[in-house]
């Protein structure tokens, strides 16, 4: 390329204004705006940032199909761009090859350069597309490639990448589905016990440290266990003469943690768990009656995780784990008594039906939250499935204090709208 064809490229004017434009702008320049107008400007941002992103990954497809890395000395496409800004080989990498998937996409690789889709997203849609089965045809592929576009825009990112597993209900019908499903969850169990690890070492100070990888099914009991004793909504006790404080809550939950983690080890055999308000430690598996015969369809955790047919029938009520076994129509039973405090397993019932907290757009899972009363317990309000919804503590403060109006739909889920509006507003949560 010519040093005159170099100064007219577009690419090259692009970049060049790109730079000139943030050349003017101070980050100081950010504290005169209004809060409204920095939340609207920060979505764009991201939007924009999100376009570059799709220009950086073409560059490296362009740069890798060259041999640049070769030719340049370096290992890898990767290595190279590591060496020109940052030295993040990892991340460079994990650039090159997202940039490989994302390209075997159309409407996803475009979405993402009109900065309509995060590159992780794009990078779940291309992920969850390679795991159609060869024999699908292209314009089975098209319709499910717009499909995972259109719930990118309602389903937060670990519920479009559980979405994927059953991509294929799009074209086909619920038993090839549910067989397609079964088959991908199957594998990813059979790589995650390969992948199984647990090491301790001694610190010589009087702790040991460790680091370890589980599969899904027994790291949702252990995270459920360990929520349960370090959940947000848990009245702190006094504080403890010698023990440390901190200002960082988080730091604060994860010294909580590690205590926890401690004290599990004397609290076995598994029928002693601390179990906080009834679900906290209790991860609920929930399966059709017809799986149980047939083996082919998935089962699904509490925190909305699935399993495969094979490992949900081999979990039996022990080691904080319970079944629930629903009829064709999902429904489960009403086990309500009339009494202010929803029972165990009432909670469990709501965990299994709305997922978590019900509030529009909060990720809490069920071990966070509280059962709460729609209609009033002081009112006559019911302590019955029917007048129940999870929401996690921020939430029910803020659901009280600002009466908030509810509708209870017939699926379990719970429709929600501040005064003076007339938009109803869902927790979108992938459900299968």
């Amino acid at each position: 390329m010519t040093a005159q064809h170099l100064d007219t490229h577009p690419v090259v004017a692009c970049v060049d204004a790109l730079e000139s434009a943030l050349d003017g702008v101070s980050t100081e320049a950010w504290s005169g705006l209004e809060p409204g107008a920095v939340r609207s400007l920060v979505g764009r941002l991201a939007r924009v940032e999100a376009r570059l992103v799709a220009q950086k990954m073409a560059a490296a497809r362009v740069l890798d199909e060259t041999g640049a890395a070769r030719a340049a000395g370096a290992t890898s496409t990767g290595a190279l761009l590591a060496k020109d800004f940052g030295g993040d080989r990892h991340s460079a990498d994990r650039l090159v090859r997202r940039a490989e998937r994302i390209s075997k996409t159309s409407h996803t690789q475009e979405a993402l350069s009109k900065g309509r889709v995060t590159p992780e997203q794009a990078d779940v849609i291309a992920t969850g597309l390679a795991k159609l089965p060869s024999k699908a045809t292209p314009a089975q592929r098209d319709l499910a490639e717009r499909t995972l576009l259109k719930d990118a825009d309602r389903l937060r990112l670990p519920d479009l990448r559980r979405r994927t597993d059953r991509l294929m209900d799009v074209y086909a019908d619920k038993k090839q589905t549910d067989r397609f499903e079964n088959e991908i969850l199957v594998e990813r169990e059979r790589k995650a016990r390969a992948r199984s690890r647990f090491r301790m070492w001694d610190n010589h100070d009087g702790t040991w440290s460790g680091d370890f990888t589980l599969p899904t099914l027994e790291a949702a009991s252990a995270k459920a266990w360990c929520d349960a004793v370090t959940a947000p909504a848990k009245t702190p006790k006094a504080p403890v003469p010698g023990e440390p404080t901190f200002e960082d809550p988080y730091e604060a939950r994860a010294y909580r943690a590690g205590l926890a983690f401690a004290d599990l080890w004397t609290h076995l055999p598994v029928d002693r768990l601390p179990n906080d308000g009834g679900v906290s430690a209790v991860v609920t598996v929930t399966m059709e009656l017809e799986s149980l015969k047939d083996g082919i369809e998935a089962a699904t955790l509490s925190d909305g995780t699935r399993l495969s047919a094979s490992q949900a029938r081999k979990v039996a009520c022990g080691a904080g784990i319970i079944p629930t076994v629903l009829d064709g129509r999902s429904n489960v039973l009403d086990h309500g008594l009339k009494k202010r405090l929803f029972t165990p397993a009432q909670r469990r019932a709501l965990a299994t039906t709305q997922g978590g907290c019900t509030f529009p757009g909060c990720d809490r899972p069920p071990a966070w939250c509280e059962a709460h009363h729609l209609k009033p317990y002081d009112d006559d309000g019911p302590t019955d499935l029917a007048n129940g919804a999870l929401l996690c503590c921020r939430h029910h403060h803020h659901v009280h204090d600002d009466e908030w109006e509810h509708q209870k739909r017939p699926d379990g889920t719970v429709a929600w709208r501040p005064p003076g509006s007339s938009t109803w507003q869902t927790n979108h949560r992938y459900r299968p």
